[in-house]
Order: C-alpha cells, then structure tokens, then sequence
C-alpha cells in the first residue's frame, strides 16, 4: 500500500517517512486509534517503503519486486498475526491468512466485525492467543528470505490473551536483529503495561468528515449529499463508512424509524415502542449498529442547531425541516445523557447484547430525556 492511498494523517506519514530515510527505526511501534482512521492501512504502507527497492522522497514506488509482493499480502519477510475464533486444529492465523487477505486487498480499513462476518461467525469474537506468539517469535528467528528487515504486523493485538502478551513481551526486550514488530491497537487500555512502556506509541487522530465525505466521492461515485450525510454520523471511522454503502441507501430508511421512534417516545407509547423495537431486533446486528450512529447523529446537528444555527447544521432539506422542529428538545440538559446511553447501546449490540431489551430500555430512558 502506498502512503498516498492513506486517507489523511499527513504529519503521521511524513514522520514515518523520516524515520525510514534517517535510518532510526524504532523496532516495536503501536499505532493506535480506530481501523477506520488508518492504523492498519498506515503500518502496511510503512512496512512498504522500508521493503522498497526505489524509495521516493514520499513515497514508495509501488512498481518493484517488494512492492508488487506487498500488494498482494505475499512479501516473505512481512509476516501478519490477527484475531482468530479458536478450533480445535486451528489456533493461528495461518490456517486463516487466505480469507484475511482477500478481506483486506478489498479493503485495508476493514474492521473486526468485517472479519468475523467473513468468516461467517460474526456472533464469536476472536482471540490471539499462545500459539500464534510461537509462530511470530519461529518467523521472525528466521534469517530474512531477501537480506533485510523482517516484520511482523499485529492487527487488533488488544486480542492477545495473557500467555500470548508475555510471550510477545519477551520477543519485543530481545527482539532478533533488523526485526520491527508493528501493532494496530483500538483499544489501549487492553495492551500489558509493560508491552505499552516498551514500544514507541503512534497515535492516530479520527478522519474529519470533509475527508471521509471526499473520499466516498471520488473512489466511490457517492453523490457529495449522501457522502455529507454518511461522514456526519461515522464519528471519524472510515470503515463504519464504507460499511453503510454494504447496507445500501439506508439514509432515509434510517431517517423515517428516527422519526417514528421520536413520535412514539414524545407520547411515551409504551405499546407503540414494544412493536417498533420488534422491528429494529430484525434489522441485524451492522444495521442496529448503523441506526444509532445516525440517531447520535441527528442528536448532535439538533444541539449545532440550536447553539450556532441551522445554516451550519450539513445535511438533507428534509431532515433540516425535521431538526428545526426537534432541536427544542436536544439542549445542555440532556445532550450529555442522550450521548452516554446511545454511545453504550452501540458498544453493547456490538458485543451481542439482547437487541429487543436494550432498545426497549432505550425508548423508556427516551420517554424522560426528550423534554423542551
């Protein structure tokens, strides 16, 4: 991958680039934020331009023999360790790298759920555990195939279990000569201490909507209406982005249950939300997902409306005509309740909670929270 084909992070791109050209490499580096702000993406164009036979200033250039093997996820000397939902024959990433690469050729910024799903068990989550540490400790103690750096590239390591971490942290105090160990971490809190105080931590900020936007318009022929609208509620994630055009126009499908949830909590029509909740338990898990991160997103443009004005809230004139009404409702009061409840419902549907309990609880903390 060519640091061009990064979205944003210039300055981060460009400090990698130096590193590289002024030989100082640091040998165990975390790159952490959300897959869908680049960390993967950002750590494979890194691992490129240190292969590359043809380095350009900024760039590596994407047509040697390293470069072309990179591409295609075959370099020998770049090794890749991910989540895997353990069997019983099967405990490492090998025995699943095929469908990984397919995954990320497609799509770089691909998210764990997008791995799980194509696996077809996106109910199990997966784990990194004592094996896989073996294997990348055997790979990496290998001389490299073509005389220079070997890599190992963890993605999402907050997935090691514990003997695999202390495994790991062994490998990184005595790492093996030219070896780099690269780990894309979302979750920080979930990484040893110890590994923490040993790497050098890259710290990626969320995309701006403008770029999100610009993106899903140029590489994805979206119209700049529904690339603003998707942007302003993916919280800076690129791969929730490109997850909702996976799910098709859902924008007004979204808007039409938003505002019919509103009706029925204004009412507090418990009998109504029971029956509207049966319907949201069959949207799927990405979907449920997906429409409260638009309803986060409406919450938000109301609350812009009512503190700067609606010439500054961006979306559709239909959903502008709704805000102007709603946006009475969505105050200081209450915005910072309303962010916590949805921002926890997204976190639990994400690790399987019961849909119909939780957007029930939801709609009876709606009932008191949506006040003038």
């Amino acid at each position: 991958m060519l640091f061009k084909e990064v979205i944003g992070q210039d300055s981060i791109k460009e400090n990698l680039i130096q590193t590289v050209l002024n030989d100082r490499i640091s040998h165990a580096q975390l790159f952490h934020g959300k897959l869908g702000a680049g960390t993967f993406a950002l750590a494979l164009a890194y691992a490129q331009f240190i292969f590359c036979h043809n380095k350009q200033e900024t760039d590596s250039c994407g047509t040697c023999p390293s470069c072309l093997k990179i591409k295609n996820l075959s370099h020998p000397d770049l090794h890749f360790s991910f989540p895997v939902q353990l069997e019983a024959k099967k405990k490492t990433s090998d025995s699943f790298v095929q469908e990984w690469r397919e995954m990320v050729i497609e799509n770089p910024y691909s998210s764990e759920q997008n791995w799980y799903r194509k696996n077809g068990n996106e109910n199990k989550k997966g784990l990194i555990g004592v094996d896989e540490s073996a294997e990348i400790s055997k790979k990496i103690s290998l001389k490299a195939y073509e005389g220079g750096y070997k890599i190992s590239i963890l993605w999402l390591a907050e997935n090691m279990n514990a003997a695999a971490a202390n495994k790991l942290l062994k490998l990184i105090e005595e790492p093996p000569n030219n070896t780099l160990i690269f780990l894309c971490v979302e979750n920080l809190e979930s990484i040893l201490p110890t590994i923490l105080s040993r790497t050098q931590v890259i710290k990626l900020a969320s995309l701006s909507d403008l770029i999100i936007a610009k993106n899903l318009e140029e590489k994805h022929n979206l119209d700049s209406q529904r690339a603003i609208e998707i942007a302003s509620y993916v919280n800076g994630d690129y791969s929730v982005a490109l997850n909702e055009l996976t799910l098709g126009d859902e924008g007004n499908f979204f808007f039409e249950n938003f505002v019919s949830w509103m009706r029925l909590c204004f009412k507090k029509d418990v009998a109504g939300a029971v029956k509207f909740v049966a319907e949201i338990q069959k949207m799927g898990k990405e979907k449920q997902k997906a429409f409260l991160l638009f309803v986060l997103s409406i919450f938000q443009k109301s609350l812009v409306g009512n503190f700067v004005g609606m010439e500054s809230v961006k979306t559709s004139e239909s959903q502008k005509a709704f805000i102007k009404n709603f946006m009475p409702y969505i105050h200081e009061r209450n915005i910072g309740h309303l962010h916590e409840i949805m921002s926890e419902a997204h976190y639990h549907i994400d690790r399987n909670a019961n849909a119909k309990i939780l957007f029930l609880d939801l709609s009876f903390n709606l009932f008191k929270l949506i006040k003038k």
